[in-house]
Order: structure tokens, then C-alpha cells, then sequence
């Protein structure tokens, strides 16, 4: 399902405002395996045979979702499941789930962990961000992953595939509980479900029939960027909730609304829901639609895709890289984004605070924090952190802060405006080049600012090199330096690692001078001037 950039509300709502002009609610009666009954209008089901009935009354039909449509049939549907294996990375083996030994002729080894990939709306279960994804699964450990294809439900208009995924996410199910005979004690316990917008309620929706239908219960379920129309304020039963499954891990890449155009849920609803960079806006999703349509050969059609899906495709792509990256991928609990952004939640092992690995292993954190007594069982958490704007998306989190010098000479040429820029020397590598702030800024004598920064992983900084830029505010006169030589004072620097959780403490030397553009290495030795 297509998400946005900024700016991007009216463009997305055009968009699917003309292709969900038509409406197709038509019901084939040629299959053998479900039959159709209609009753009065206020009691009315659509009911496929073993797939069960489906109503469209609340809460399926509420003050959030006005508009509630019956599941089209299996025929029109046929989702497809399609298999990977170590043996077959590349070519999937199809299952078809006609065949009452389904499951007994897919050679599903009982013993590995399983996956289901579901894709959302528009989309198809041959997306190659679906097929990237099993191969990293794959060579991350011996598996079986099976995407879930139902691109003959996914087409518009949007509100008949938002009922589709209710019957794909029962036919699922019925395929995970034939699977569960073979599995042993152990049931459906090392089965993962992942899913991308309406795939990830789709998970939801199989969590929910395997608990009812078969009194089982799923391991896991990661819902990446969930999508939000017609699911926002809405009840369990209706959308993806940290009850359909033991764990429940939930990724928000954009969040800000279908109003202002972002297509993912904003509510927290699993038992971890990952906020990067704050939830709403990804970095690199800033560029005008023009620039997507020229970084697309002129495609019009790909660039306007690509323009209004960066924010929402960015949720299976982080998830996809943190599957096999040797970067830490380390998220911490905070009240708010701008609580972290601004270093108020920094300490892994402070009370009240503390770490969860994002992506794949996460789970692993979450259990470690029950079984050490840090969470109650169950408990829900939102945690933040930062990414790059490109491949490796993958940061470590520094928090840099910057006091300047009150000397006499500081308080004689006052503040200045510009940008500071920091780069961090480790033990197993620097960053590159990051800005304290977005913007300029005035930087005063004698005052203190703290920031969070997303940079490489160095392994224990043990030095940086800082910058200052001068920029000129022409709202502001008194900030003019044209005739004498722009520069601030800096007194002292302290580096934090979130990641490694150290902590260090630089200097300039004894000059404490920057001038614009001209970078300076800090070292602790030189603190000692101070």
C-alpha cells in the first residue's frame, strides 16, 4: 500500500479517490468449497463453507470505517502461498490449499522456524522486497518462508480489499492449523507472520480465526507500518492487536495521518511499537515528486509511486536490514521523539529506561527484560531511534553536548549564528560528518546544547573533530559579521554512545577559537587546559 512524503496529502488522496471508482462486490457461486447466505440487512453474512461467515455490522461498520463491504469469494481472490527454502531461493514452490494433503506434499520440515510474508494493497506476494526479505531470513538461519500472495483482493477500490484480507486471513489460518499437526508440542509457537500495510492486519485477522476456530495461538507477529484508514480508533476484533499473538512487534514509518497523507496507524497496538525517527517523516523522503519522476528516467508513473511510498516502504526495508546487519540496531523507551531528540532518555540501565534491538531479534530483548523483572509480562512499550537516509540504514545513537566558553573574549564578541557539525573517532571507525541541528542556530557564550545524533557505529569514541559553519540570519543585523571574523568559543564536548554506554569528555586544547570552517580535533588529554 502506497504511503507518503511530505506533503503528499492531496496528490495520495487524488490518487485514490479515482481509482476507487468502481465498486465490484459480486459474489461466484462456482466454487464447491462455500456457499453464500444473505439475511436481513442489519444481520446480513457472506459465509464461505469452512472459511466461516463474515459480517459487515459493527463493529465492521462504525464511525471510523462507514463504508464496510463483504469479502469477495475464494475464486475471484485465489491467494496463492508461495514457498522458500534454502533448496529453492529462487523459484517458489506454489501450495495449493485445494489439496486436502497440502502439507504432507509441501515437505515442510516441522522443526524450523516459519514464516508468512503478506504484502498489502496494490501489490502482489512476487514484490521483490518480499522475495529480498525471505532470502535474508533464509540465509540468516535454516527456515521456511511462504508469502502469502492475494493480489486478486488487492486491487482497488480500497474498501473492498480492506474486507478481502478478512477471508485471506481465514483460508491462512486453516493452512497453519493443517501445519500444526505435523509441528508437536511446540504447535504454532516458531511460526512468524510479517506484514506490510493491510498484510499486517491480515496477519491480525489469521491471529484472531486460529485462536477462535482452532484454540491455537500464533508465536509471533511484526506489523510493518500497518495501515491506517478504516483501522484507526477501531476495536481489536477489526485491525492488528497485541493480542492476536504471543508477541506482537509493530513498526511505524508513517504515521502522520491519512488527513495530511501518511497510510500507517499512529496507535500503539502491539507489545513494542517502534517509532523510527519519530514515526511520521523518514530522512530521504524529503524530495519533491519532480526529483523522484527524473531519479525514475521521467517515468511519471514510478516516480509518483515512489514519491508517495518512501515513508511507507521504509518500515519492510528497516526490517529487512536489521535480519543479518552487524550494526546494533538499538532503540530505547522515551515519552516522546522530541524527548529523545533531545537527550532526556540516553541510559539503557537506568531506572525506568531501558534498550530493545530492533527487527528480527527483537523479541529476544523483550523476554530478557521479563525474565530480569525490568517489564511486567506482557507489558507494552513504544521505543524510538534513528536511521540514515540511504542503505545502511542502520545508525548508532550519540548524545553530543556542546558547552561554550564565557571568557572574557567570548562574552566580548558575543553569539554567533550557524552550524555546528561533529564527526566521532572510535575504536573500530569515525562517522562521517553530522550536524548538531537541522538548521542554524544562535550559539551563545557560556550556554549548554544537547543533542541526540544518528551516526556510523564506532565502537567506543575515543575523540572527535568538530566544525563550526557560520551562517549569516539577515532578520537579525546584530548577527552581521561582514567586516571581522565569525567565530564561537568552545569550551568542552562530552560524547555519550547509546550503544556502548560510555561516556567521554573532550577538549579543544587551549585556543577555544573556531572560525567558520575550520574543523578542530577534541582529545580528553586536552581537557587539562580547562
Amino acid at each position: 500500500m502506497f504511503g507518503s512524503g511530505n506533503g503528499t496529502a492531496m496528490l495520495l488522496q487524488t490518487m485514490l479517490l479515482l481509482i476507487n471508482q468502481q465498486d465490484n462486490n459480486t459474489v461466484s457461486d462456482s466454487n464447491t468449497y462455500y456457499h453464500v447466505e444473505i439475511g436481513e440487512e442489519n444481520l446480513a453474512e457472506r459465509c464461505y463453507g469452512i472459511y466461516g461467515c463474515f459480517q459487515i455490522s459493527s463493529p465492521w461498520t462504525s464511525e471510523s470505517r462507514p463504508v464496510s463491504m463483504y469479502p469477495e469469494s475464494p475464486d475471484k481472490i485465489r491467494p496463492n502461498y508461495l514457498m522458500y527454502t534454502r533448496q529453492n531461493k529462487e523459484v517458489p514452490h506454489y501450495l495449493d490449499v485445494n489439496d486436502p494433503d497440502v502439507v504432507e506434499h509441501s515437505n515442510i520440515d516441522p522443526e524450523l522456524p516459519i514464516f508468512f510474508i503478506s504484502h498489502g494493497y496494490m501489490e502482489a506476494g512476487n514484490r521483490p522486497w518480499i522475495h529480498r526479505m525471505a532470502v535474508e531470513l533464509l540465509e540468516h538461519q535454516p527456515c521456511t518462508v511462504i508469502a502469502v500472495d492475494w493480489h486478486g483482493g488487492s486491487s482497488p477500490p480500497y474498501t473492498q480489499a480492506v474486507a478481502n484480507i478478512r477471508l485471506v486471513g481465514a483460508i491462512t489460518a486453516h493452512l497453519l492449523a493443517e501445519i500444526s499437526q505435523i509441528t508437536g508440542p511446540k504447535k504454532l509457537d516458531h511460526v512468524h507472520l510479517i506484514g506490510h500495510s493491510l498484510g499486517a492486519h491480515l496477519s491480525g485477522y489469521v491471529g484472531y480465526t486460529l485462536q477462535n476456530d482452532f484454540g491455537l495461538t500464533v508465536g509471533r507477529i511484526t506489523g510493518l507500518d500497518p495501515a491506517e484508514p478504516h483501522f484507526a480508533k477501531s476495536v481489536p476484533q477489526v485491525r492488528l492487536d497485541r493480542s492476536a499473538a504471543k508477541y506482537v512487534d509493530i513498526v511505524h514509518t508513517d504515521a502522520s495521518g491519512f488527513v495530511k497523507g501518511g497510510f500507517g496507524i499512529i496507535e500503539s497496538i502491539g507489545h513494542v511499537d517502534y517509532y523510527p525517527n519519530g514515526g511520521l517523516d523518514q530522512p530521504g523522503c524529503s524530495d519533491g515528486v519532480f526529483q523522484h519522476i527524473a531519479a525514475e528516467q521521467g517515468s511519471f508513473f514510478m516516480g509518483v509511486k515512489k514519491y508517495i511510498s518512501c515513508n511507507h516502504v521504509r518500515s519492510h526495508q528497516f526490517f529487512t536490514e536489521s535480519i543479518r546487519s552487524p550494526c546494533k540496531f538499538t532503540t530505547i523507551r522515551c515519552g516522546s521523539y522530541e524527548h529523545f531528540k533531545n537527550g532526556e532518555c540516553f541510559e539503557c540501565n537506568k531506572r525506568g529506561q531501558f534498550c530493545i534491538k530492533f527487527g528480527l531479534e527483537g523479541i529476544h530483548s523483550y523476554r530478557a527484560l521479563e525474565e530480569g523483572g525490568r517489564i511486567e509480562k506482557g507489558q507494552q512499550i513504544q521505543t524510538y531511534f534513528m536511521t540514515s537516509s540511504e542503505p545502511q540504514f542502520c545508525r548508532g545513537h550519540y548524545r553530543v553536548t556542546v558547552t561554550l566558553s564565557n571568557s572574557t573574549d567570548a562574552i566580548r564578541h558575543g553569539g554567533e549564528i550557524g552550524i555546528l557539525w561533529v564527526k566521532i573517532h572510535g575504536t573500530s571507525g569515525s562517522t562521517s560528518r553530522i550536524s548538531l541541528r537541522d538548521t542554524e542556530k544562535f550559539y551563545a557564550p557560556g550556554k549548554t546544547y544537547m543533542n541526540v545524533l544518528p551516526g556510523e557505529e564506532v565502537g567506543v569514541p575515543i575523540s572527535a573533530t568538530l566544525e563550526w559553519e557560520f551562517k549569516t540570519s539577515f532578520v537579525n543585523p546584530l548577527t552581521w559579521r561582514l567586516l571581522s571574523n565569525p567565530r564561537i568559543y568552545i569550551s568542552t564536548v562530552i560524547v555519550e554512545s547509546l550503544e556502548t554506554g560510555t561516556r567521554l569528555k573532550l577538549c579543544p586544547g587551549s585556543n577555544r577559537e573556531f572560525s567558520t570552517n575550520l574543523p578542530k580535533k577534541l582529545l580528553p588529554t586536552y581537557c587539562k587546559y580547562h
